[in-house]
C-alpha cells in the first residue's frame, strides 16, 4: 500500500507543476522561430559605438610632461617622471605647437588598474593621451598590462608648427610677359 500512496502523491504534485512547464514551453516555441542574434565572435564583430572607451594610448612625442592626466586619474594608474630640459638644448615642440619644456623619462599606464573612465584624456593640453578602439588585450599575466610609453631616441618636432602656418606662402615668380607690362 505504501507504493500506491507514493504514486498518488507524485501525481497529485504534478498538477501544480504543469502551468509553469507550459509557460516555459510557450517561451521556447516563441523564440524557436525568431531570427537568431548569435554572433560568431572571432570572425564577426559588433560595430562599436563611436565614443567607446577601450585601451589608453599615449603619443610620447607630443607629451609636454605636465602630469595633468595623472592628477585627473581617479585610480592613479598613470605614472609620470619628468625633469626640466636644459636651456642649452634645441627647443622641441608638440604637434599643436606647444613648446616641450620637460623631458619625460617615465610614462607608464597600468591598464589592470584603469577604470576606463576617460577622465585622463580631457585635461591634456596636447591631446597626446587618448582611448583607442582596441579592446582585445586579455592576458593571464598582469605585468603585460603595464605599458611603458617613454622611449629613448624619439623624434621630436624642432620647428614651431604655429610659426610655419603663420608664414604666408611665397608668391610664384612673375613671368617675363608680366614683368614687361609693369
Amino acid at each position: 500500500m505504501d507504493d500506491e500512496e507514493d504514486d498518488r502523491s507524485v501525481c497529485a504534485g504534478s498538477a501544480d507543476r504543469l502551468p509553469p512547464f507550459l509557460v516555459g514551453m510557450r517561451i521556447t516555441w516563441r523564440h524557436l522561430f525568431v531570427k537568431k542574434a548569435t554572433l560568431h565572435y572571432p570572425e564577426e564583430r559588433w560595430q562599436l559605438p563611436p565614443k567607446s572607451r577601450m585601451r589608453l594610448f599615449m603619443k610620447y612625442e607630443d607629451c609636454i610632461g605636465c602630469g595633468q592626466c595623472a592628477r585627473a586619474c581617479p585610480v592613479q594608474c598613470i605614472y609620470i617622471k619628468a625633469e626640466k630640459r636644459p636651456p642649452t638644448e634645441q627647443p622641441i615642440f608638440a604637434a599643436n605647437g606647444q613648446p616641450i619644456k620637460l623631458d619625460v623619462h617615465v610614462f607608464d599606464i597600468d591598464m589592470s588598474l584603469c577604470c576606463y573612465c576617460n577622465l585622463c584624456t580631457y585635461p591634456c593640453p596636447t591631446d597626446c593621451i587618448y582611448m583607442t578602439p582596441e579592446f582585445e588585450f586579455a592576458t593571464t599575466d598582469l605585468t603585460q598590462h603595464l605599458y611603458h610609453f617613454a622611449k629613448k631616441g624619439a623624434t621630436f618636432i624642432t620647428e614651431d608648427p604655429k610659426k610655419k602656418a603663420a608664414i604666408p606662402p611665397a608668391a610664384p615668380p612673375a613671368s617675363p610677359a608680366e614683368a614687361s607690362t609693369r
